[in-house]
């Protein structure tokens, strides 16, 4: 799971949530039934994947835009910026990128620490992911027809009012409703959406407070070989970390070009197919990012 902001950990919920298989739900099943075998069979997954990608994220904030390129390793996922505002980086923006990642390579203790922050990720979200059922009361809410002409089966989600979050993470669920898409082929999620209704306090390592009426949007897809990845997300969202500093999060993520890559990669070997990225003609700054879902078109 890549390592993101906190919240945007929260909500990532780490791929699809549906089995594949079978026929497609029907309201005579109940909708958190379908959550809590579809968590179990998700969590199962994440567990045993092994298999390497390698994608670029497009990042777009009011200051501004910046491109970079991952690879997953053995090790965790390692990054490399290779644009801003759309523009290659310049040359000792691009030295600066070189030196940092030869730093990681060459040095076992800063490999270590960001290992161990990016499993203390994981581990969280594999927690928020595995109490979705318990958090929320889902109801059915119709079909509609998604991209490509795809059915899409519709719940509605609101908080649980008998759960009791066992830990402060989790409480973040208790302020939040929203909506959530199936695909009624491969019962794989495909997009999320919700809004905090009323202020919420949160912790990922910080303890903080979200307001009342931030919201994100959320879509997955099928990147290759059944894997789903989320490919979309916009987050809007005001608060205060440790009740003092101002929080504020406005910013859209895409990520695209996913290409499967060998497995058992070191993260030496995946430093160095980042260093392969030539300014001005590799294709992750210069080809135009997906369209945003239709909420988010004008």
């Amino acid at each position: 799971m890549r390592a993101v902001f906190p919240v945007a950990c929260v909500l990532f919920l780490a791929g699809g949530l549906f089995a594949s298989g079978g026929q497609a739900p029907t309201p005579a099943v109940p909708a958190n039934e379908l959550v809590r075998g579809a968590v179990t069979k998700e969590l199962k997954t994440q567990a045993g994947r092994s298999e390497r990608f390698r994608y670029r994220m497009k990042k777009v904030t009011p200051e501004g835009s910046q491109i970079k390129e991952y690879v997953e390793t053995d090790a965790g996922t390692v990054g490399r910026l290779v644009a801003m505002n759309d523009q290659p980086l310049a040359p000792d923006a691009q030295a600066k990128e070189d030196a940092r990642l030869q730093s990681l390579v060459s040095n076992p203790s800063l490999q270590a620490d960001r290992q161990k922050k990016q499993k203390e990720d994981e581990e969280r979200v594999t927690r928020m992911v595995g109490a979705l059922a318990d958090a929320f009361n889902y109801e059915y809410d119709g079909n509609e027809t998604g991209k490509n002409g795809a059915e899409l089966i519709r719940l509605k989600f609101q908080p649980n009012p008998n759960y009791d979050p066992p830990t402060r993470e989790l409480k973040v669920y208790q302020g939040m409703q929203g909506k959530m898409w199936i695909d009624a082929t491969s019962h794989r999620m495909v997009r999320l959406e919700a809004t905090l209704f009323r202020d919420v306090d949160f912790g990922w390592g910080i303890l903080g407070r979200l307001y009342k009426g931030g919201h994100f949007d959320i879509e997955q897809s099928d990147v290759g070989g059944g894997r789903y990845e989320t490919t979309y997300m916009n987050l809007d969202f005001t608060g205060k970390v440790m009740m003092v500093k101002s929080l504020k999060i406005r910013d859209t993520e895409t990520l695209s070009d996913f290409h499967r890559i060998g497995d058992n990669l070191t993260l030496a070997q995946g430093v160095e197919m980042l260093r392969s990225y030539q300014p001005g003609k590799d294709v992750v700054a210069q080809g135009t990012a997906p369209a945003p879902p239709r909420s988010q078109q004008k």
